[in-house]
């Protein structure tokens, strides 16, 4: 339009330079040089002047440093089964009545189980619902960060009132157990209600167990929510009754997160034996292959029938004769340590 070329345009540069401007990348590279000179006139003992003459040793890594706070401190896999393989439909975070989930937030990582009570079935209601639901609503208030990182009773009590306010009925009973670590301060901390539970091993040793919850034998400490009319037939226990604890943590340690079907059929030294396979692991793929193990080998155990299995040993200390596996869904939720 004015008869002129790219290359004849005049830049930034120019216009500033005629105009007598100083770029302002030279005015602060010419204060940057006046405070140089200002602290070479120091006197020796000033901090500027001990500062400046620093000497660090070593080197930093090549590459942009990493940022540990945004990485996961533990590796995990889940593995299990349906009662009922036949009819079982595939759900996100469920295996048959039970569920599980994992999720984290800042230096928090949180893992949980919950294991619906099948009884329910017998009443045209279906148990995995409500263990569902109490799942659910814990990872989406961890990913949210509307918990206390120290309280997993305190997450766990949430999502029960939370299931209990819900318009719509949501009708059963289910235990759970929830754990979370806090990388930071390298605790975890679990709150564990019924006989779903967790396993800690170091070492070779299972250092840190959860306590089974029963009012009598085969009927633990449960969450509920009865129809109408039925509360005082129902057991209901309250979240806050859940048995929590807290211990240290170190790198390597293995979790062993876990509903009934997998306690109740695999008896401690067969577990720790596999559980001994992957300390300080942190391939997910060979973690995956040993929860796929001990999820395979609770199914197994389950349906044989000639087998003393650990729920058959409880059953006759409470005076019932009984031989063999206890036929159950099962949930294996494993997990190392990276700190």
């Amino acid at each position: 339009m004015v008869g002129k070329t790219k290359r004849e345009s005049i830049g930034n540069e120019n216009i500033l330079e005629k105009v007598e401007v100083i770029p302002v990348l030279k005015t602060i590279e010419a204060a940057q040089l006046r405070w140089l000179g200002h602290v070479e006139r120091m006197e020796e003992e000033r901090v500027a002047v001990q500062c400046w003459a620093w000497e660090f040793e070593g080197e930093r890594p090549r590459g942009r440093p990493k940022n540990r706070r945004n990485e996961s401190r533990i590796v995990s896999a889940v593995c299990g089964f349906p009662k009922e393989l036949a009819n079982a439909k595939l759900k996100r975070g469920q295996f048959g009545d039970d569920a599980w989930f994992t999720a984290r937030y800042k230096s928090a990582e949180v893992i949980g189980v919950a294991d619906g009570v099948g009884g329910w079935r017998n009443y045209g209601i279906d148990p995995g619902v409500f263990s569902n639901f109490l799942m659910r609503t814990c990872e989406r208030l961890v990913l949210c960060g509307r918990f206390v990182p120290t309280e997993p009773a305190g997450l766990l009590a949430r999502s029960y009132y939370e299931l209990l306010e819900s318009k719509q009925p949501i009708l059963g009973s289910s235990t759970a157990c929830v754990m979370v670590l806090n990388a930071e301060t390298r605790t975890a901390y679990a709150a564990n209600i019924g006989d779903s539970g967790f396993v800690l091993v170091r070492k070779g040793e299972v250092v840190h167990r959860s306590e089974e919850q029963q009012h009598y034998f085969n009927t633990p400490f449960q969450l509920s929510l009865p129809p109408p009319g039925h509360s005082g037939l129902v057991l209901s226990d309250r979240p806050e009754s859940a048995d929590t604890s807290n211990f240290t943590v170190e790198d390597g340690d293995v979790i062993l997160l876990a509903t009934d079907g997998v306690f109740d059929n695999v008896p401690d030294h067969l577990l720790l034996s596999e559980l001994c396979k992957v300390e300080g692991e942190r391939d997910p793929v060979k973690l995956q292959g040993v929860a796929n193990a001990i999820a395979l080998m609770a199914r197994s155990l389950a349906f044989d029938s000639t087998f003393m299995s650990p729920f058959a040993k409880n059953a006759r200390e409470n005076g019932i004769n009984t031989l063999g596996g206890k036929p159950d869904d099962i949930t294996v939720l494993l997990a190392t340590v990276v700190l």
